[in-house]
Parts: structure tokens; sequence; C-alpha cells
């Protein structure tokens, strides 16, 4: 990434710890250049994929959401507030049609999508045994679309 200095500056004159940048393998880091960082991410996921076919694309849309709520709560631990967030809300909203790809993206890496699924299937495969437990929870699920036929 570069930065260039206003033309009333001359290079030079402006200290490192003035603009707040620290220097990592020859990139400048700080709070500003992250903001512009996933402001250039956000703006090319949109320039590449327009608004209208993010959302008439279904796995478009499931894979834009899901970064959105990643994104969002990443730093939570309270269940009931990953699972209330809007993106996951609209996940659900998108029914069955979602129930592969969550699969799919549990089978990667056990994550939060029992509540999601629940509410889609209708259905808790998750033994009494494994609740609270991430992978046997996982892997409840992953048994119980191979029964129902979501590929493996």
């Amino acid at each position: 990434m570069t930065y260039a200095l206003p033309r009333s500056q001359k290079a030079g004159t402006q200290s490192l710890k003035t603009l707040g940048a620290v220097f990592i393998d020859d990139r400048a880091e700080s709070k500003e250049s992250d903001f512009i960082k996933k402001e250039f991410e956000r703006s090319m996921d949109h320039y590449l994929l327009p608004f209208t076919m993010q959302w008439s694309n279904p796995i478009i849309r499931f894979f834009s959401l899901k970064k959105e709520w990643e994104a969002a709560t990443a730093h939570l631990s309270s269940t009931t507030k990953i699972a209330i967030h809007p993106a996951y809300q609209q996940i659900i909203g998108m029914g069955q049609i979602a129930i592969p790809l969550i699969l799919s993206e549990m089978k990667k890496q056990p994550d939060h999508w029992f509540w999601a699924l629940r509410s889609i299937t209708g259905e808790d495969p998750v033994l009494p045994e494994h609740k609270g437990k991430l992978r046997q929870m996982t892997e409840d699920w992953l048994k119980w679309g191979r029964r129902n036929g979501y590929p493996a």
C-alpha cells in the first residue's frame, strides 16, 4: 500500500509517530490502513459481483452473508448473539437451499450452524451426550445430512 503526503508537506518532514503508521515487511500498517483495506475488499466484492447478481445466485448470497456474519460475530462468545445476527437470520431465511451449503461449511470447519439447521429442518439430531461439544454436534449433523441425501 502506498501513501502520499499532502502537497503542503514535504517528504521527510512528518514522523512515523505523527502518521500513526508502523512499517511491517515494507508496508505501512495503521488503523486507517486497516479501514482502507476492509473498504477496498468490500468495494471489490460489489464491483466484481454486482449487488443484483449477489442476491439472485443463492451460492453467492450464502457466502456473502456468511462472510458478513463471521466478520461481525468473531469476537462474540454468546451463541444467542451469534445466531440473531441479521446475516445469519437471512441465511436461515434462504430455507432448504442453504442446508447443503451449511453442511459443506461444517465439514470443512465446525462452527455455530446448529441453530440455523434446527430452524430450517425442524429437526435436532444431536445426541443428548453431545450437547455443548462442537465437534460431536457437527458430526451428528453431518450424519443427519448423509442419511437425508445431502452430499458428504
